[in-house]
């Protein structure tokens, strides 16, 4: 009786999670059959996973191949290459977790056993019925393993999205695999995080990069776990998560406003989340982001937003938002969002910040604008967009400095300061940054300034640049050039436009280029940003010592909604080119072209105005404007420095402020700098912004450092005071800030919890 009872609930609890699998209809299911047969000719050289592709490209073809009922020659390749990765010593540090990289002499990055599991373990929930007993058995080696290492992976509750993905993890692995004790521990690690989260807040605070990954393995939990406890937990998290997200979104230019704990696109504050919020609704911005899939993983690892979450991007504006992302005193940030602009301060950085963005603004309207960013750097990376190797993880990033951080912010205003002692023998400089972006108008005090220009629509393409790669425009023959230069056998560069296309109809992409080798892409894409069939690539070569004309002609297949028009120098590829003219046509049925876009390179004008300490910034985009006033910089040997505004050149569409605190390497000196800065709208109006000026430039400020105590003051509208020893890293004073509810999530000063919204 009682195994005939045990059997009935686990054959309940399979059906609940069956109930909840994705299902394809007969022409989402051919799509998907043939992405996955392009995807493993990309990832595959023969039988063998090629080198440089990842376990998780691998495991997330796995799982759609095991959803649409793929040959079993393809599950074969895959189910063979997975298991390949894994550590299998258990003697070593990292037994039961798996290399990242095919070509990896060990495990490098031990979140990935989690990256793997979280959809190899769905693979399993949903699909391995149809498996043939010999490809189950070896999906199950390859779970059992992970068995081993998922628990063994030590994760902080602190990192985020790691945290829960491992939660999710564990819970799979358990339902999945017939193990309670796992699945209880999947259990507690949720209910453990949900009571983090409501006392000192959410560690990975603000996320572009990785809010996407917490809904999706939320939701996964939600969706597909048996237990209803779990179930529950998980949908009160998700409405956590959808409020942050709609109290903090700057719908302007239809990204996550405030400041960042980690964010890969620090120059238009822009990453996955976008996608997520487009597809509850809450954006229209196609150019910024495609709908995800809706093939397996998407459509599982997927819970709406509450509608009371929404009712929060319609206002009240202005209003604060203030949190706490741990339980010191100074793991708070403050964002005052108003209907076009947003400021936002953190009082301290993120912990791990290289990657973290602790002073933003916003400002205007309009998407892929370059938003007002600090960042202290040591590699004249002056966009955060040149990617170099970080050792703990194995993967390319832009990473920038970890200041010691100090701020305080009263609604509009943000009293900020940095200092920083890096004796790396890899720096070559010590500098501090504001981005910002190029479409504005500049004033310098009450003076206006002819500092921006024309920039083109081509986007850089990768944004972040590697070690080796180059992207300029240079004035050649008395004509605009632009040069594209790879040095590097593992990083590519190039330039990118998307458009809408029409099914049916031909696209031509030329190019006049000397040098090469290089590829012209036309890719063509769904209504989810999905590439149709395999990449349209033609590789072509430019003339030597003079410009030869080049073409790439496709035509949109059934189903293209986009296409992206892309040269580029391709990954393995090395080249050197310069391109005379670029250009992306409709080739009409009567053989008539219709320009799409065409060469708007211009030469840069080299511009570099010194903006002293005392003197203050105005930039404005439509009526909303931002003021930035040095207020004190002093260089590794304690002499004062000022702040330079430069135009590079507008590639990323962006200026930028710089204060050199030293130009090498700083070996043991220390930089340091204090500065004031504001934001508002309603100064479309001449007059309302030169009224503006006036009282902005009448804010008495100063900042002085003695010894290693600085101190920072601004008084006038608001009233901001700040100490700080900057050698021992001790905030003595922090003054002026409203007052309210020290609380986890509040809004102008209430303490905020979603369930009772």
């Amino acid at each position: 009786m009682r195994t005939s009872l045990l059997a009935l609930c686990l054959s309940f609890m399979s059906a609940l999670a069956s109930a909840s699998c994705w299902q394809a209809d007969a022409a989402m299911r051919q799509s998907l059959a043939v992405s996955v047969a392009a995807r493993q000719a990309r990832l595959f050289d023969g039988e063998h996973l090629r080198t440089g592709r990842s376990s998780i490209e691998a495991s997330s073809l796995l799982l759609d191949a095991m959803a649409v009922g793929a040959p079993s020659e393809q599950l074969a390749r895959l189910l063979a290459a997975l298991p390949s990765l894994l550590d299998r010593d258990p003697t070593s540090k990292t037994y039961g977790n798996i290399r990242w990289y095919q070509g990896d002499a060990h495990v490098v990055d031990r979140n990935g056993i989690e990256f793997v599991t979280r959809k190899a373990a769905l693979a399993w929930l949903c699909y391995r019925d149809a498996l043939p007993p010999v490809q189950r058995e070896q999906l199950r080696e390859l779970l059992e393993l992970a068995r081993i290492g998922v628990p063994r992976h030590a994760v902080r509750i602190s990192y985020t999205n790691i945290f829960l993905m491992k939660t999710w993890n564990l819970i799979a692995l358990g339902e999945g695999l017939d193990d309670p004790e796992l699945a209880r521990q999947g259990y507690a690690m949720l209910a453990d995080w949900l009571a983090h989260t409501r006392r000192p807040g959410i560690n990975e605070y603000f996320s572009p990069s990785y809010y996407d990954i917490d809904l999706e393995n939320l939701a996964l939990i939600h969706n597909l776990s048996r237990d209803s406890a779990a179930r529950r937990l998980a949908r009160a998290e998700l409405d956590w998560l959808w409020h942050d997200i709609a109290l903090n979104w700057y719908r302007s230019a239809e990204c996550l406003g405030g400041t960042h704990s980690r964010d890969y696109n620090r120059l238009f504050n822009t990453s996955n989340l976008n996608r997520w919020v487009l597809r509850a609704g809450w954006s229209t911005s196609e150019e910024q982001a495609s709908l995800p899939s809706d093939g397996p993983y998407e459509s599982m690892a997927w819970a709406p937003p509450p509608a009371s979450a929404a009712r929060w991007l319609e206002g009240p504006f202005p209003r604060r938002i203030t949190g706490r992302w741990g339980e010191e005193p100074e793991k708070r940030h403050t964002h005052f969002l108003g209907r076009e602009f947003s400021i936002a301060s953190a009082e301290s950085g993120y912990y791990a910040g290289h990657d973290n963005s602790p002073l933003v603004i916003n400002l205007g309207r309009g998407q892929a604008v370059p938003i007002i960013n600090f960042f202290m750097d040591g590699r004249r990376d002056h966009y955060g967009q040149n990617k170099t190797l970080e050792a703990g993880s194995g993967h390319m990033k832009a990473l920038h400095l970890r200041p010691f951080l100090s701020s305080v912010q009263r609604d509009n205003a943000v009293l900020f300061l940095a200092s920083m002692r890096d004796p790396s023998p890899e720096l070559v400089a010590l500098e501090s940054v504001v981005t910002l972006p190029a479409d504005a108008e500049y004033w310098l005090d009450d003076r206006p300034l002819d500092v921006a220009g024309q920039y083109s629509r081509w986007r850089a393409d990768p944004e972040t640049q590697s070690v080796g790669t180059q992207i300029a425009v240079e004035a050649r023959e008395g004509q605009a050039s632009l040069l594209l230069s790879d040095r590097n056998p593992e990083g590519g560069v190039g330039v990118s436009q998307r458009f809408r296309a029409r099914e049916g109809e031909d696209y031509r992409l030329s190019a006049s280029i000397e040098g090469g080798p290089v590829a012209l892409y036309l890719n063509f894409l769904d209504a989810q940003g999905r590439l149709i069939g395999p990449e349209n690539i033609r590789l072509v070569q430019g003339g030597q010592g003079k410009t030869k004309e080049v073409e790439h002609v496709a035509r949109a297949p059934e189903g293209a909604v986009w296409c992206k028009a892309w040269l580029y120098s391709t990954t393995k590829n090395l080249t050197e080119l310069h391109v005379n003219d670029l250009r992306l046509e409709v080739v009409q049925a009567d053989g008539a072209r219709r320009m799409l876009a065409g060469f708007d390179f211009v030469v840069p004008r080299s511009v570099a105005i010194p903006v002293p300490a005392g003197a203050t910034l105005f930039v404005r985009r439509g009526g909303a404007v931002a003021a930035l006033r040095l207020l004190g910089a002093w260089d590794v040997a304690g002499q004062p420095a000022g702040f330079t505004l430069h135009n590079d050149g507008l590639i990323y569409g962006a200026l930028r402020l710089t204060a050199i605190h030293a130009e090498r390497r700083p070996g043991e000196g220390r930089g340091t700098l204090a500065m004031w800065a504001w934001a508002g709208e309603g100064y479309g109006d001449a007059a309302a912004f030169a009224g503006l000026r006036k009282r902005l430039l009448a804010v008495k400020g100063q900042a002085a450092l003695e010894g290693d105590v600085l101190t920072a003051s601004v008084s006038g509208d608001q009233t901001l005071q700040l100490q700080a020893n900057v050698l021992k890293g001790l905030r003595l004073r922090r003054e002026g800030a409203a007052s309210g509810a020290d609380a986890a999530m509040a809004v102008d000063g209430q303490a905020f919890d979603p369930a009772e919204d």
